[in-house]
């Protein structure tokens, strides 16, 4: 790619960086932002190309829990705050859900049905420092299978168009950041606030979309790939890790994992 090609990349993700920090700086502001932008998100974005079901509820499963977690990070002295707290999993395992769907009921099925897969396998136990490496959010299998499973959605899919590569970037983003983070909490935290930006840009913004991704990443170029050698050797590896994952998640049930079994009560 060459550098002027990149150059709107660097800056997006340095964009995307910073405000996160932000919102995770600013607590009261983020709960102030989210809550205000929570009525009137459609009234500022471009829905002229939001054609199914998936464009609103995509948008709206990142919107809401944002806010949520916005509310959980301001007021954590609240009792609905701890409610929030255990059913953040929960609700990134729906958001997941309607990515499998999507692609179950799509060109990929296959890779919707891993995508669902990966979904269950959602960590819903929240980690802390010291804790053991392949708990919670931290597990490097679970992260990769959640990548690639949504990467491949996200590529071969029709209907992600201009923001396929800014949902690329966030996905590598918050899986990079995944790993230096010792607390899972810090972890989804990127997570929301750097895909809450994205999506605000994306639909408030979204002819700005059109300058992260190269000529192969076009809608009329990616579904080319469909049916292709590489396409199919990047269903094979989403097989095979999603199957690693969940004969991982199987054994750590039966108490053969060398994981400390006082986590064994809890998906890792």
């Amino acid at each position: 790619m060459p550098t002027t090609a990149l150059l709107p990349v660097v800056i997006f993700v340095l964009v995307i960086v910073l405000l996160s920090v932000g919102l995770r700086r600013l607590p009261r502001a983020a709960l102030w932002l989210t809550g205000l932008l929570l009525p009137v998100f459609p009234l500022f974005s471009d829905t002229s190309d939001w054609d199914s079901w998936f464009d609103w509820v995509k948008r709206y499963s990142v919107i809401f829990p944002t806010f949520l977690w916005a509310f959980l990070h301001a007021r954590p002295e609240q009792r609905f705050s701890r409610f929030l707290a255990a059913a953040m999993p929960y609700l990134l395992i729906l958001n997941v859900l309607e990515a499998g769907f999507l692609d179950l009921l799509g060109a990929n099925p296959l890779n919707g049905a891993l995508v669902i897969l990966v979904a269950g396998c959602v960590p819903l136990r929240w980690t802390r420092e010291g804790d053991p490496p392949l708990l919670g959010f931290r597990d490097p299998l679970w992260q990769a299978a959640y990548s690639l499973t949504l990467a491949r959605l996200y590529v071969l899919n029709p209907t992600f168009e201009n923001s396929t590569a800014g949902l690329l970037i966030i996905l590598v983003i918050a899986s990079l950041l995944c790993l230096i983070q010792r607390d899972s909490r810090n972890y989804l935290t990127w997570r929301v606030y750097s895909l809450y930006i994205f999506i605000l840009q994306d639909s408030i913004f979204p002819t700005l979309s059109d300058h992260l991704y190269p000529a192969w990443l076009h809608s009329s170029n990616r579904v080319q790939w469909q049916g292709t050698w590489l396409a199919d050797l990047w269903l094979v590896l989403n097989f095979a890790l999603v199957a690693a994952l969940l004969f991982r998640r199987i054994w750590t049930r039966r108490g053969k994992s060398p994981i400390n079994n006082s986590h064994s009560g809890s998906i890792a």
